[in-house]
């Protein structure tokens, strides 16, 4: 039976509050293969992103659609597919014209890491618990774009996540408490990102960036029933 889910997340920071938002809903179908809606805010750039993002049963990536907006400029739009051993983008962006990609992958890609925060913490699913305290390498990734924002592309570019587990934590964010898996990823750019999260659906319930005092938090979540879907 499909299932779905959906919510919000308030970007922040510590000095200048609430600096942006993700909407997200994600639909689970009954082959495990799930869809995620997604829609990034951010207010003093300004920059808007919509991501459509489909992963199978192993959070390997499937297919994608990336598109940027930037102080109210197109960036760029892009659709991306995942076979067992290519990746493939068809793209329009301003700076670079129009482009199509094929590149030959071994195996499928694990993540296309397109920038919203519940895309960053489907990283974890890649993640084994029992190896806490060790740097996993997950190899066989893209990004739609190298910017520490997203504000470029969206292109194909290859990339490797260093993640560790550091074992259970619960917090309370605005949404409500939640007993958590704790990883951190080190983007190697001066900045860490800490990630709590459920398995299971991964749910993006809070990131932080200790160096710059950058924290993302769930503040509002629920699941949808198939009944309230159809009276919607």
């Amino acid at each position: 039976m499909t299932r779905s889910y959906r919510g919000i997340i308030h970007y922040g920071h510590e000095s200048d509050g609430l600096t942006g938002r993700e909407t997200f809903h994600v639909t689970v179908h009954a082959d495990g293969t799930r869809t995620l809606r997604c829609v990034c805010e951010m207010d003093k750039v300004p920059l808007v992103r919509d991501v459509t993002y489909t992963v199978n049963e192993r959070f390997e990536a499937v297919e994608a659609f990336v598109r940027v907006q930037a102080e109210g400029a197109f960036v760029g739009s892009g659709w991306f597919r995942f076979n067992d051993n290519s990746a493939e983008g068809e793209i329009l962006t301003a700076r670079e014209g129009r482009l199509s990609q094929r590149i030959a992958t071994p195996g499928r890609v694990k993540l296309f890491g397109s920038h919203p925060i519940c895309v960053d913490i489907w990283k974890c699913a890649h993640t084994p618990a029992e190896r806490q305290g060790e740097v996993q390498p997950l190899t066989n990734c893209f990004s739609s774009s190298l910017a520490p924002n997203g504000a470029s592309g969206p292109i194909l570019v290859t990339k490797t996540y260093d993640v560790v587990f550091h074992g259970e934590e619960t917090i309370e964010v605005p949404a409500g408490r939640f007993a958590c898996l704790r990883y951190s990823w080190d983007t190697y750019t001066g900045r860490t990102l800490v990630m709590h999260t459920q398995s299971g659906d991964w749910l993006p319930v809070q990131v932080r960036v200790p160096e710059t005092g950058r924290i993302y938090q769930l503040v509002a979540f629920e699941e949808i029933s198939p009944a309230a879907a159809r009276a919607e």
